[in-house]
């Protein structure tokens, strides 16, 4: 089955804030950890998350399996 463009922007999405946790939890890399999140406010504003979805970092999706259906607003 085909992966859809949402599917592949969540992925990355939570990618991202994986990442971004982990360098925030570590301390380290600030430079690419700025980057990383300049990436999620970015890419979650593309999405159609609000601004308060994106500063509290909860992002939520409707699933059918593996797929993302849509993206559930606040």
């Amino acid at each position: 089955m085909r992966v859809s463009d949402l599917d592949k922007d969540w992925q990355e999405l939570m990618y991202l804030c994986d990442k971004e946790a982990e360098y925030v939890r570590d301390a380290s890399h600030p430079k690419l950890l700025a980057f990383i999140t300049r990436q999620i406010e970015s890419l979650a504003r593309q999405m159609g998350f609000s601004p308060t979805q994106i500063q509290t970092r909860q992002f939520r999706a409707d699933r059918d399996g593996q797929h993302i259906t849509r993206i559930l607003p606040q």
